[in-house]
């Protein structure tokens, strides 16, 4: 491969989850092809439904790039980006590859989807959890190799307000977005167990970062919950603010039933913060049960508020596990060990290579 194209939907910071990845993938293809690599954005702001003008735009500039030679593989980060490689004329397609993330190949896909997934030439799934799933509903799509993520190298912080709020010792920290379409990261379990929580740590906080179409709904159950002055929402806030932010809190918590890796655990790990994720999940490749944070099933609530009031009153025992998850980070989820696996892949021609992983 000499000059490959990296297709995104967005590398904006407010773009979520998959927006971090591409950003991610988007230092590595740089870094390793320059000055060849290319970069194709479907648009460069905030995470939001493309309009059909962008859609088409994107599409007329993707089947560009490869009628005219500029590239000769083509890395999405999204399978919905893939589909519109149907549009290029068959004889002037290259080869390509998907990444996949989580949800968006968990749910049923259509024909078209399959179809798009199974002629690709290298898929790739960003944790062994997403890879099951996905072979587990799909068998007939092809090897899936796993390619774990890591953060993308430190740039120099943005500027920014320090946080809104003044924390206490005992804060816990929850960083997602707030949408409708995924209520499945547990905001709500969280506010559900606040009460108690707040019964066994009476200055525990609870520190919502992030925004979206889902927040004030959250916010009014916040407020009725009879915890409502100990849960603070900060809204979408600078890199600055969320790593001042990241410091202050005592523990990280994200009892999500449905990420497809985590990056948000990587970014607390790296603020030596313990972590608490979900059973259901692929947190449990992340995070060390016992080790580096907690494990919880999301539907049991009272599990949830006593394992963050346990870590909570237990200052060492958190400490211990953000200085283990720190060292996890380092050791397992480094930008060099990410970077040498795609790499490996996207050099790879042997499809027995690929279908290993790495």
């Amino acid at each position: 491969m000499h000059t490959p194209l990296l297709a995104a939907i967005t590398l904006h910071p407010t773009g979520g989850g998959i927006a971090t990845v591409s950003r991610l993938l988007w230092q590595v293809v740089n870094e390793g092809w320059r000055p060849g690599a290319q970069l194709l954005t479907m648009f460069d702001h905030e995470s939001r439904p493309a309009t059909f003008i962008e859609k088409a735009r994107f599409t007329t500039n993707l089947s560009s790039a490869q009628i005219l030679g500029r590239t000769d593989f083509i890395i999405f980060t999204h399978l919905a980006l893939a589909k519109v490689h149907t549009a290029v004329p068959a004889r002037s397609r290259r080869r390509y590859g998907v990444f996949l993330n989580g949800i968006e190949v968990w749910k049923p896909l259509t024909a078209s989807e399959q179809d798009t997934l199974g002629r690709a030439d290298l898929r790739i799934a960003i944790s062994h959890h997403t890879a099951a799933r996905v072979m587990k509903a799909y068998p007939g799509v092809g090897p899936i190799a796993v390619c774990q993520l890591a953060l993308p190298v430190a740039s120099a912080a943005d500027g920014g307000d320090p946080p809104p709020e003044h924390l206490g010792p005992h804060a816990v920290l929850t960083v997602g977005r707030m949408s409708r379409t995924e209520r499945y990261k547990g905001h709500d379990q969280l506010i559900d167990a606040w009460t108690a929580v707040v019964d066994a740590v009476p200055d525990a906080q609870l520190v919502f970062v992030g925004d979206g179409d889902d927040a004030p709904r959250l916010k009014q159950k916040a407020a009725e919950s009879g915890a409502g002055d100990r849960i603070l929402f900060t809204g979408f806030v600078s890199k600055a603010s969320l790593d001042a932010l990241y410091r202050s809190a005592a523990l990280f918590a994200l009892p999500s039933r449905a990420e497809g890796f985590g990056l948000v655990y990587l970014e607390a790990m790296s603020h030596r913060r313990a972590c608490i994720g979900s059973i259901h999940d692929a947190a449990v490749e992340v995070i060390a049960d016992g080790e580096t944070g907690q494990l919880v099933d999301q539907d049991d609530t009272g599990c949830l508020a006593a394992t963050v009031s346990g870590l909570l009153l237990d200052e060492q025992r958190r400490r211990r596990m953000g200085e283990a998850g720190y060292r996890r980070l380092v050791s397992e989820f480094s930008f060099e060990r990410f970077r040498d696996r795609v790499h490996t892949l996207l050099h790879a021609d042997n499809p027995a290579a690929v279908r290993a992983g790495v």
